[in-house]
């Protein structure tokens, strides 16, 4: 299929500032892990002030210093639509948002190519992260979007999917579907990392949560919590300020994926 090679796949970057600080180690770690592609999913990473959306998509500056650092490919979600540079952000040819929506806009899949190592990005968002309220479009259900996407793209090389989903089980199954079909697949979204990474029976590489890049706070996922407790307990959360990124120790959610000449996945590590 290709030549062997290693793939860091970096969770939900939280902020501009989680963003500079992993452009600044970025080198040194694509180094220490012998990563050959570095694939980021960005789309907490918008900071646009005064806005209750504070920290949701992702801005051109943030984009161009995660390029300018040297990543590969930068994978969305739900908040692929927030932010104040959606349209410019969505025409850059590293940037992946979900491919199982009606969308004109970017692009769903993306294969990136050096010498013989070939490596195509799939972006994914299921229905469970797409909730009421939220800009981005309704996603079509996974499998069968799935089994359309297959049909009319070409997938060529190794195949990482970026699922952005709430559910573990739904993960899972869907990645144990695909045991064999595709290289590896990364869940994102929840921003909790967990700690395993399996290998299926016939090749492919999962994890169920790379986690967030960013202040960890209290909770983890790299904002303030009140926003979340008062929608929880019903209140309006108009009323509040905007989002408030956390303000703990920054960390890293990603791992290192091994692939085999086939394009099958040897090893995942986690990268603390």
């Amino acid at each position: 299929m290709s030549d062997p090679m290693v793939v860091l796949a970096v969770g939900d970057v939280v902020g501009a500032e989680a963003a500079g600080w992993l452009a600044g180690r970025l080198p040194a770690l694509r180094e220490e892990v012998g990563a050959d592609w570095v694939v980021v999913n960005a789309e907490n990473c918008a900071v646009t002030g005064p806005s209750p959306m504070n920290g949701f998509g992702m801005t051109v500056e943030v984009v161009d210093t995660l390029l300018e650092a040297g990543v590969d490919a930068i994978t969305g979600g739900n908040h692929s639509w927030d932010g104040p540079d959606v349209d410019t952000v969505l025409a850059y040819a590293q940037v992946v948002r979900p491919a199982n929506l009606s969308e004109t806009r970017g692009q769903g899949v993306l294969t990136l190519r050096r010498g013989e190592q070939v490596l195509t990005v799939v972006n994914l968002l299921s229905p469970t992260a797409a909730l009421p309220g939220m800009t981005a479009p309704q996603p079509d259900a996974l499998w069968p979007a799935w089994l359309d996407l297959r049909e009319r793209e070409p997938l060529p090389g190794a195949v990482l999917i970026d699922l952005h989903g709430e559910s573990a089980w739904e993960k899972a199954s869907f990645v144990s579907a695909l045991d064999g079909e595709i290289s590896a697949l990364v869940g994102t979204h929840t921003h909790d990392p967990t700690l395993r990474g399996h290998v299926l029976p016939r090749g492919t590489g999962f994890v169920t949560e790379l986690g967030m890049t960013g202040r960890l706070g209290f909770t983890g996922g790299g904002f303030d919590p009140a926003h979340f407790a008062a929608k929880l307990r019903g209140e309006d959360i108009s009323a509040l300020p905007p989002y408030e990124l956390a303000t703990g120790p920054l960390a890293l959610g990603a791992v290192a994926i091994h692939l085999d000449a086939a394009g099958y996945t040897r090893t995942i590590t986690r990268i603390q």
